[in-house]
């Protein structure tokens, strides 16, 4: 009886946790179940046969989905309705939708990553320019070339 909240006609009601969860997911979780079923319904239209894989794929895809879609929703600052439609619409366009930013993430890792070389790169030439400058002060100073104070 301490899990869960009875009321006075002895069902149980829902916990305010869970409540809060149904109200601020329920929207996103209603768009991708229409929005799955919306893109199996296309594909059946257009004569594709489903197979398991095809399902299998989809349902894995779903979570990276419904980050996005809650992202968008939230950039969009939308609620209820609006937000299922935005979530559905971005189930269906799924493969898309994440190839589009995953594509956007490996742009942005490139881009730190070259950014990262030039940097390394440069620290490494000026190490060898100073390594060969020394070298060449010691040979210098070795023929007489150079005093050794550098006067």
């Amino acid at each position: 009886m301490h899990d869960a909240i009875i009321t006075h006609q002895g069902a149980k009601a829902m916990t305010p946790w869970f409540e809060a969860a149904i109200a601020k997911y329920g929207w996103i979780v209603l768009g991708l179940t229409f929005g799955l079923a919306a893109k199996y319904a296309l594909l059946i239209k257009k004569g594709v046969k489903i197979k398991p894989v095809l399902v299998l794929a989809d349902l894995l895809l779903l979570p990276m989905v419904a980050l996005i879609a809650y992202w968008i929703v939230n950039q969009a600052g939308v609620r209820g309705e609006a937000a299922a439609l935005l979530t559905a619409g971005a189930t269906v366009g799924a493969d898309r939708v994440v190839k589009l930013y995953t594509d956007r993430f490996l742009r942005q890792v490139d881009a730190v990553l070259m950014d990262s070389v030039v940097q390394r790169k440069a620290a490494i030439r000026e190490e060898v320019q100073a390594e060969l400058s020394a070298n060449r002060t010691m040979q210098d100073i070795a023929k007489g070339k150079r005093a050794i104070g550098g006067e």
